[in-house]
């Protein structure tokens, strides 16, 4: 064999070698190239996250600041009208206390006095006759004349 063939493969060998190399070095690039667009879209949708989350966060602050508002507005309005009511009551009943004492107490019915060995509720002691067969008192139809 010639020496100048043997070197004519080597060289083609080396040529061939070269360019496997710089498609692979090509489809290197072309992964890490995809790598790197595949890891910023990430990054970007993390971001856009991250904001929506403390967007969110904010709102859910402000609805329970305002939520807080409408409670303790509902607890003073409860509060005030309670405070009327009772202030209401506290004047009826000042009022009929000074018409009590004013116009002082009426009669009131005179009932039967207990008697020995009888049992039973006592009675008023008024006379009820008031139909044609009254036979004592508390007789007779009870009509409304």
């Amino acid at each position: 064999m010639c020496a100048g063939n043997q070197n004519r493969q080597q060289h083609h060998a080396q040529e061939e070698a070269r360019r496997q190399q710089a498609q692979a070095d090509a489809e290197a690039r072309r992964r890490q190239e995809e790598l790197d667009r595949l890891a910023r879209e990430r990054e970007a949708t993390a971001a856009a996250q991250q904001a929506q989350l403390l967007a969110m966060q904010k709102q859910q602050a402000e609805q329970e600041a305002a939520q807080q508002q409408q409670v303790a507005g509902l607890r003073q309005e409860q509060a005030d009208r309670i405070g009327g009511i009772r202030a209401r009551g506290q004047a009826v009943t000042q009022s009929l206390q000074i018409l009590a004492q004013a116009a002082g107490q009426a009669p009131t019915a005179s009932t039967s006095k207990p008697t020995a060995g009888r049992a039973g509720a006592r009675s008023t002691t008024a006379s009820l006759r008031m139909g044609a067969t009254g036979s004592g008192a508390g007789s007779g139809s009870n009509l409304a004349v």
